[in-house]
C-alpha cells in the first residue's frame, strides 16, 4: 500500500472521531427529551441522505470523488462551527437538534459515496480487501475511543463541544486530501451530458444486472435497518431505563466497536476467508446472538459483553462483503454504486428507526436480533447451492 493511502487514511480516520462524538451527542440529547424526539432527530439525519444519495453518486462520477469529498469536507466543517455558535447562544432544543441532524445528513449524502470509493483510488485491486480492512480497523479504533470521549463531552461541554470537534476534524481532512493525489484516480465522466435521473437509473441498471451486487445490496439493507439503531437509539434508551450514566452508555457502544476492531485488524493482517457469503452469514448470526444478549443484560459489564459479540459478527459481515461489492463495481460507476449502497442502508433505516421507537426497548432489540439472523440465513442460503454444485 502506498504512502499516500496512509496519509489519506489518517485524515479520514480523524474525521470519524468528530462524527462519533457528534452523533452520540445528538442521540443522547434527543433521548433526554423523549424517544419520539430521538427517532425524529435520527430520521432528520437519514432522510436527506435517502433523498440526495443518488444525486451525490452522479455528481461524484461527473467531477471525480476526490474533488467532491474536498467540497463536502469544507462545507460540513464550516456548518459545524456555525451550528456550534447557534447552539451556544440559544441552547439545546428539539428544533435545533433536528436542524443540526438535517444539515449534517444533507452534506453526508454527497460525501459518503465519494469516501467509500477512495480506497480503490489509492491501492490496486488485489490489495483492496486489506486496505479496506485497515481503514475499518482505524475507524473502529477511533470510534472505540470516541465512545467514552462522547460521554465526557456530553457531561462537560455538551453538543457545542461535539460540533466544534467535528468542525476541526473536517478541516484537517480537507487539508490532507488537498495535498494528496491518488495514484489510481479516475477521470471525471466526459461525453454528451445526460440528466441526473438517467445517470442515476443507469447505476440502478448496473446493480440490478449483476447477481453479486444484487445480493450484497439486499442483505446490507436488512442488516442496516435493524443493526444501526441498536447503538444509536436502543443503547441510550436501554441505559436510561436502567439508570446508567452517559459515560456508561458510551462504554456499551464501545464494546460493539471493540469486537469489530478485533476482526478487522486480523483481516488487515491476514486477509479474508475464501467464501465471503458463508463468513458474512455466520457473522450475522453471531451479531443476532449479541443483540439478543443486550436485551437481557442486567448490568453494564453484561451489556458490554453482548455488544462485543455483536461487533465481532458485524465485523465479519462488513469486512468480507464490502470488498466484494467495490471490486464488482465498474470504474465508470464507482460513486453511483456507492451511493446506491448507502441508499439501501438509509431508506429502510428511516422506517425501522421509527418502528423500533414505538416498542419497548427490549422488544425492539429482540426484533433487531431476529432481522439480523434472517440476513445471515439469506447469505448462508446463497452459499449452499454453490457448495452442493461443487460437490456434485
Amino acid at each position: 500500500m502506498t504512502r499516500s493511502y496512509y496519509g489519506w487514511l489518517a485524515g479520514s480516520t480523524l474525521s470519524v472521531l468528530g462524527d462519533t462524538a457528534l452523533f452520540f451527542a445528538l442521540g443522547w440529547a434527543a433521548t433526554g427529551i423523549g424517544p419520539q424526539v430521538a427517532a425524529l432527530v435520527l430520521t432528520g439525519f437519514t432522510l436527506p441522505r435517502a433523498v440526495l444519495l443518488l444525486l451525490g453518486g452522479v455528481l461524484g462520477d461527473r467531477i471525480g470523488p476526490r474533488r467532491l469529498l474536498l467540497a463536502c469536507s469544507a462545507i460540513v466543517g464550516t456548518c459545524c462551527f456555525l451550528l456550534a455558535a447557534v447552539v451556544g447562544v440559544r441552547g439545546t432544543s428539539a428544533g435545533l437538534l433536528l436542524m443540526t441532524a438535517i444539515v449534517v445528513g444533507t452534506v453526508d449524502a454527497f460525501a459518503l459515496p465519494a469516501s467509500g470509493v477512495l480506497p480503490r483510488l489509492f491501492v490496486p485491486d488485489d490489495q483492496l480487501p486489506r486496505a479496506m480492512a485497515l481503514r475499518t480497523s482505524a475507524t473502529q479504533l477511533i470510534t472505540l475511543a470516541g465512545g467514552p470521549l462522547s460521554g465526557l463531552l456530553v457531561a462537560t461541554v455538551g453538543l457545542v463541544g461535539a460540533l466544534m470537534l467535528d468542525g476541526v476534524t473536517f478541516a484537517v481532512q480537507f487539508l490532507v486530501l488537498l495535498m494528496l493525489r491518488p495514484p489510481y484516480d479516475v477521470s471525471p465522466a466526459r461525453g454528451p451530458g445526460r440528466s441526473v435521473v438517467r445517470e442515476a437509473l443507469d447505476g440502478l441498471r448496473v446493480a440490478a444486472g449483476d447477481p453479486v451486487l444484487r445480493m450484497v445490496l439486499a442483505v446490507v439493507a436488512l442488516v442496516a435497518a435493524f443493526v444501526l439503531p441498536v447503538t444509536s437509539l436502543c443503547v441510550p434508551l436501554l441505559a436510561r431505563s436502567h439508570g446508567w450514566a452517559a459515560g456508561q452508555a458510551g462504554f456499551v457502544v464501545a464494546g460493539n466497536v471493540c469486537g469489530g476492531l478485533a476482526v478487522t485488524i486480523l483481516v488487515a493482517r491476514f486477509g479474508t476467508f475464501d467464501r465471503a457469503e458463508r463468513t458474512g452469514g455466520v457473522g450475522c448470526l453471531l451479531a443476532a446472538v449479541g443483540i439478543s444478549g443486550l436485551a437481557l443484560a442486567p448490568s453494564v459489564p453484561m451489556a458490554v459483553g453482548a455488544t462485543l459479540l455483536q461487533g465481532v459478527g458485524i465485523g465479519l459481515f462488513t469486512s468480507h462483503l464490502a470488498p466484494v461489492f467495490v471490486r464488482s463495481t465498474p470504474k465508470s460507476h464507482l460513486t453511483r454504486l456507492q451511493s446506491l449502497l448507502s441508499l439501501v442502508q438509509t431508506v429502510p433505516l428511516i422506517v425501522s428507526m421509527n418502528l423500533l421507537a414505538t416498542l419497548d426497548v427490549r422488544h425492539a432489540l429482540i426484533l433487531a436480533a431476529a432481522a439480523t439472523a434472517l440476513a445471515g440465513l439469506m447469505l448462508l442460503r446463497a452459499y449452499l447451492p454453490k457448495s452442493i454444485s461443487k460437490v456434485g
